[in-house]
């Protein structure tokens, strides 16, 4: 039954034109990583001044083969270079592969769990995560000066504005928050949304939430949508956010994939004066 699945839902992405690989180059210095592959074709990515690339957000409820699969079209689809991903479920480090990308950090919990990969070719470093048996859960990331902050918030627990701390600019916010609020989609807000609310307002962060997109979660046994997903980014000196898109759906989880664009064209960083391009394998 699964196979059939994916299959079907790898069919209903778009073919792709793999042209001929770029040079290998060394890997990340920052992140200890050796002679990385080739990750050509499909359009290339130049470098702006906007450092931002493009992120794959997603609750993945399980981290299996064919979910791994799913989320490699998905990134090479949507040109993502970062992928931010909360429940996979890992309770070790050795599960968490996404060919071509390196995993830049995790919280490993058979209950939870956060994860965050980077694609190969880029420099990273990790910041700073919450500490153990934080009820808030989060991890953040520098990707070549843009601090990338995963968060998972287990439902029913309260949130206090000191949960989270406070990452310079450029900087996201981004993951499954489970708080409500009538900014992002809920017919009432609750405290905890509201203490979420002012807390980026505090902190001067943007909601990126569109009102026209789907909702990010669709509960199967109460057959309706929510948006516990949610990102806020820091204010550029442009004053322009990126745009967050809802992708569908996605197999074997209720919540949806989101992707954040930074709206700026070639935002994707490069090394030594090249494009990076993206390809599949």
């Amino acid at each position: 039954m699964w196979p059939s699945l994916l299959q079907h839902f790898l069919k209903c992405l778009p073919n792709v034109i793999v042209r001929a690989p770029i040079a290998t180059h060394a890997g990340c210095v920052q992140c200890g990583m050796g002679q990385t592959t080739p990750f050509s074709g499909h359009g290339s990515r130049n470098v702006a001044e906007d450092p931002r690339p493009n992120t794959l957000q997603l609750n993945t409820e399980g981290f299996t083969e064919n979910k791994i699969s799913v989320i490699e079209q998905l990134a090479f689809k949507n040109k993502a270079f970062i992928i931010v991903l909360q429940e996979t479920h890992c309770a070790t480090a050795d599960k968490l592969v996404i060919p071509n990308f390196s995993p830049a950090g995790s919280i490993l919990s058979r209950n939870h769990s956060l994860a965050m990969f980077v694609h190969e070719r880029l420099e990273w470093s990790l910041v700073d995560q919450s500490p153990e048996q934080s009820e808030t859960e989060w991890l953040c990331v520098d990707v070549t000066g843009y601090k990338i902050t995963n968060v998972y918030k287990p439902p029913h627990l309260r949130f206090t504005p000191t949960a989270i701390p406070k990452f310079s600019r450029p900087s996201l916010y981004v993951g499954n928050f489970n708080w409500q609020h009538v900014n992002w989609g809920y017919n009432t807000t609750s405290l905890d949304g509201e203490t979420l609310d002012s807390w980026a307002t505090s902190n001067n962060l943007g909601l990126l939430y569109n009102l026209k997109e789907t909702t990010s979660f669709f509960s199967r046994h109460w057959n309706v949508g929510a948006n516990p997903d949610l990102a806020f980014t820091s204010f550029g000196q442009d004053s322009r956010l990126p745009d967050t898109h809802v992708l569908g759906k996605f197999p074997w989880s209720q919540h949806r994939s989101s992707l954040i664009n930074p709206k700026i064209q070639g935002s994707c960083p490069q090394r030594s004066g090249e494009a990076l391009e993206l390809s599949q394998g």
